[in-house]
């Protein structure tokens, strides 16, 4: 299991990004670092859960279309890059991905998607999260809206809480920014 976030900095005219630095299956935690981040065209896709999704898209870039304006055209390819590598399955008559995550544009704008890939918009400049992780990381945030203004550090501050009081959110804090340009950070 995980942790994502994202929040919109206006005056640094970035997308703040984080995520915890390992995954879990059951009890089990992965050995290695576990990025949760892809930046394809104009586009940053994170994804919860376990399994090779993040690879299926790093595979079938090719086909991604790099005029993308529209959420749904990366969703649409997502879904095309899952089932060519078998990733989904069916359950009550819905195709599932067994994982759920954040759409970024390099505009600042932030989507959710649920693991049938529902997507809804984020508002522009909240803090949003997703993962096992995303009631801690919500009500964190909230709470220290009144005192931390800088997004960064409310990423910075909201990741530690969530990985030293969740125990299926484990690892490293990982922070990315993703700029007006479409270029992703190395983490920090």
């Amino acid at each position: 299991m995980t942790i994502i976030t994202a929040m919109y900095d206006a005056d640094k005219q970035v997308t703040w990004i984080g995520s915890n630095g390992r995954a879990t299956i059951g009890s089990f935690v992965s050995p290695a670092m576990d990025l949760k981040w892809h930046a394809i065209g104009e586009w940053l896709i994170g994804i919860t859960g376990s399994g090779p999704k993040l690879e299926a898209l790093k595979a079938s870039a090719d086909q991604f279309s790099d005029t993308a304006t529209q959420p749904f055209e990366v969703i649409k390819f997502m879904r095309t890059a899952y089932s060519d590598f078998d990733i989904g399955e069916m359950e009550e008559g819905l195709k599932r991905y067994s994982g759920s995550g954040l759409l970024v544009h390099k505009s600042g704008a932030v989507w959710d998607f649920d693991n049938s890939f529902c997507l809804s918009e984020v508002e522009r400049g909240a803090f949003w999260a997703r993962g096992s992780g995303m009631d801690l990381a919500i009500g964190a945030a909230l709470a220290m809206r009144p005192f931390v203004k800088s997004p960064k550090e409310m990423t910075k501050r909201t990741l530690e809480i969530v990985i030293a009081h969740d125990v299926d959110c484990p690892g490293e804090m990982l922070v990315q920014s993703f700029d007006t340009n479409g270029v992703l950070s190395a983490p920090e």
